[in-house]
């Protein structure tokens, strides 16, 4: 049976533009390319300033992602996390949707088990922070007019320098454990690391803090998330562009 071929509930991404949520729509666009019959929504919401207050109708914190779940024949919604079909937090919604919709489509291999979970929590723990850190001090002063742009600038520059060079050495692990015969973090095959890695990556390479160049193992790992067709296809839905230089405020 199709992953998404029995559907209990129907779930609605609340995604904000340019944000992490794109790695849940990702996973999404991936079960429906595999089952045409898959059903799932997707509501997007514009960034604002200082934030895009509607998403506080679907959880009181506010902050994409949020997935919302419909039951299909009014059975009463299930409590995965706090409240009856609301979910939040990437990852756990990533865990949600492989096991509710793809049936255990990205459970690796055994023998890569240990890989995939670790390369998650290096996703979302260690550099998805890190190069949010950079993107801190790197964004606000480029979108200051003349000349609180320089100043500011000038003043953040050495830690934008000190949180660059910290990602360096993850870029090399991740460079190191990427081969032939183990092309996705998930090891021999796609797992959940991927959906994982993708922000950060994304939001790198977006920026200009990546270098394919001295990385070229990663760099052909994105080369090769974003030719998939459901990656396209969840880019479309987003609103046709994901944009984590300047998160379509510019």
């Amino acid at each position: 049976m199709a992953p998404g071929s029995y559907q209990k509930t129907i779930p609605t991404l609340h995604n904000l533009a340019h944000s992490q949520a794109f790695r849940c729509l990702w996973a999404l666009a991936e079960i429906k390319q595999l089952n045409p019959t898959f059903q799932y929504k997707v509501l997007n919401y514009p960034r604002m300033a200082p934030h895009n207050t509607a998403l506080q109708q679907h959880h009181r914190l506010g902050k994409s992602p949020i997935l919302t779940l419909e039951s299909v024949d009014g059975s009463p919604l299930p409590t995965i996390q706090l409240e009856p079909g609301v979910l939040t937090e990437s990852k756990l919604i990533l865990r949600f949707i492989n096991d509710e919709y793809g049936e255990g489509l990205w459970d690796v291999q055994e023998e890569d088990k240990r890989r995939d979970t670790f390369f998650t929590e290096l996703a979302t723990d260690t550099l998805a922070l890190k190069a949010q850190f950079v993107m801190l001090f790197d964004l606000i002063p480029s979108m200051l007019p003349f000349p609180l742009n320089y100043i500011l600038g000038w003043i953040a520059k050495p830690m934008v320098t000190h949180f660059l060079g910290d990602m360096r050495p993850i870029f090399q692990l991740l460079e190191d454990y990427l081969d032939d015969e183990r092309p996705w973090f998930g090891g021999r095959e796609m797992g959940l690391a991927d959906f994982n890695m993708s922000f950060g990556l994304d939001l790198a390479s977006h920026r200009g803090y990546f270098d394919e160049r001295m990385f070229p193992k990663v760099g052909k790992w994105i080369e090769r998330a974003r030719k998939r067709e459901a990656y396209r296809r969840a880019v479309a839905e987003s609103g046709g562009e994901l944009d984590l230089k300047w998160f379509g405020m510019k």
